[in-house]
């Protein structure tokens, strides 16, 4: 009688070899499951890093693109001038306008009114440039670009741009606001005592 009951609490005490080896896996899982956890939080924060460190690369190339394009060289002199009125107001901004042309370079320079709206462009650096630079400093210049020679100078009390080559009352583009009389200029015709118009100039 004893030795049966001993041998069958023997037997209930036994842990059978699938529970036990079960038992060890799941008590071997966890730290794995721990690590992988860790390892992705690890991974997502490198994404992360990585993520912020180009936004700080891109962002000032971003700034400074759209500050250069805000920021561009671009001016433009533009006046109504009347048939027989000596101009004034014209030629305070016509000095604004030519003080203001500080930039080191220009590549395009267009002469045009109301006589003709799409008026000529020079589109050579080296002489938008020049022209530029002369109307600025009130030196006087020739350039020769396609055929027509472009001169910054004096004229009876100012300075002035024309393509006419010289300072002369032949038809042209010409702007001389500070002349101090009524032959301020005009766009494709007459240049001296010309009809009411409006005459423009812009560099870029």
């Amino acid at each position: 009688m004893n030795k049966s009951s001993s041998s069958s609490s023997k037997t209930t005490s036994k842990i059978p070899p699938k529970q036990l080896e079960i038992g060890n896996q799941n008590h071997v899982s966890t730290p794995k499951s721990r690590c992988s956890v860790s390892r992705c939080v690890c991974i997502q924060l490198l994404v992360l890093l990585c993520l912020l460190v180009l936004a700080a690369i891109i962002i000032p190339i971003i700034v400074i693109v759209l500050d250069t394009r805000t920021n561009s060289c671009a001016t433009t002199y533009s006046d109504s001038f009347t048939t027989g009125v000596t101009a004034t107001t014209q030629c305070t901004n016509w000095r604004i306008f030519t003080t203001g042309l500080t930039c080191t370079s220009y590549s395009k320079m267009r002469i045009y009114g109301s006589n003709d709206p799409t008026g000529i462009t020079i589109t050579d650096a080296s002489a938008v440039t020049a022209l530029a630079v002369a109307l600025r400093y009130n030196t006087t210049l020739i350039v020769r670009y396609n055929g027509i020679n472009w001169r910054v100078g004096t004229d009876w009390s100012g300075y002035e741009i024309t393509s006419t080559g010289a300072h002369t009352c032949s038809a042209g583009y010409t702007i001389r606001p500070c002349a101090g009389n009524v032959h301020w200029g005009g766009m494709n015709g007459a240049t001296c005592n010309p009809t009411s118009q409006t005459l423009s100039i812009s560099f870029e």
